[in-house]
């Protein structure tokens, strides 16, 4: 009863807001996410160009164990990250090894201590802070008392979850272009770009949907990406048209000053949009957001198999 009224107290609130079309550009798995080899320093280059052009506050969540090889530390990976901080972007933990929260927690636990090798000097020595944690796969635990126990945890460390809003399946579109760059396929890289485009405005028009039809209003939107060739070649594109629908872009930490933030979540081991956890917490059964094309995905499930 209590969190219901704490529930309705808050969407009354939003209903008084005014319509401010905000969105926080989040980057995962820095340096570089299923990248071929020699390619990381372009593809973060080209990103980064791409947030300057347009002076985009984003921040990149990194796994540090991909600064490793071999157990060592790689310096050409960890200047990746020097080049973030350089360009005034922040960074985040996202783990060391991107485990999924269907571990022991305390697996998890040494996991995120382990995400914070390298990155914490790199960014005390740039007189920075580390406070920003991203969950693998979207996953906050597989119970509710695990879920719990791990934000305690979080809290303790200094962190504050970096959530998600504009939730979407990027990563399996950049699988195929990855694969279809290594290939010089331009045909296959046409298709997938002119894919990527449609259906990120389509992610977009319905996460804005469900925001309005449940909390009354826009939100500042949290949108997920990687750091992956698809969004080096075409990421300029996709803030094109952030723009073009009115979007201005905003740090993670103003985003998150929104009381939308503060609504109750519904447990779930799924990845899921925090839109759908505040609705599935009030009760509310959302429809599924949109899927990618079944070419798309049977592109992946071939890619897959070799």
């Amino acid at each position: 009863m209590r969190a219901r009224l704490f529930t309705i107290l808050v969407l009354m609130q939003l209903s008084l807001g005014a319509q401010d079309l905000r969105v926080v550009i989040t980057i995962d798995d820095l340096p570089c996410a299923n990248c071929a080899e020699g390619t990381w320093a372009s593809v973060n280059e080209r990103i980064i160009d791409a947030l300057r052009q347009r002076d985009v506050p984003a921040i990149g969540f990194v796994n540090a164990g991909k600064l490793e090889q071999e157990g060592h530390l790689d310096s050409t990976r960890l200047d990746i990250l020097q080049q973030w901080i350089d360009a005034g972007l922040e960074l985040g933990n996202h783990t060391f090894a991107h485990r999924g929260a269907n571990i022991p927690l305390a697996e998890y636990e040494a996991d995120v201590r382990d995400g914070e090798r390298h990155l914490r000097a790199l960014i005390d020595a740039s007189g920075g802070t580390l406070r920003y944690f991203r969950h693998p796969f979207l996953q906050t635990g597989p119970r509710p008392g695990y879920r719990d126990s791990l934000n305690v945890l979080l809290n303790d460390m200094g962190y504050t979850v970096a959530p998600v809003t504009f939730d979407n399946d990027e990563w399996m579109l950049a699988y195929c272009y990855e694969h279809a760059k290594r290939a010089n396929d331009t045909s296959a890289l046409r298709s997938l770009a002119s894919e990527y485009l449609h259906y990120m405005d389509a992610v977009m028009r319905f996460h804005e949907a469900q925001s309005q039809a449940f909390l009354g209003r826009a939100i500042p939107q949290v949108l997920l990406l990687h750091a992956n060739t698809l969004n080096a070649d075409h990421l300029e594109a996709l803030l094109s048209r952030l723009v073009d629908r009115g979007y201005r872009f905003v740090t993670l930490e103003e985003a998150l000053k929104d009381p939308a933030y503060q609504l109750p979540e519904q447990h779930t081991r799924h990845g899921y949009s925090w839109i759908r956890r505040w609705q599935l917490a009030a009760g509310i059964k959302p429809p599924w957001p949109p899927e990618l094309s079944e070419k798309v995905q049977e592109l992946y499930n071939a890619f897959q198999q070799h």
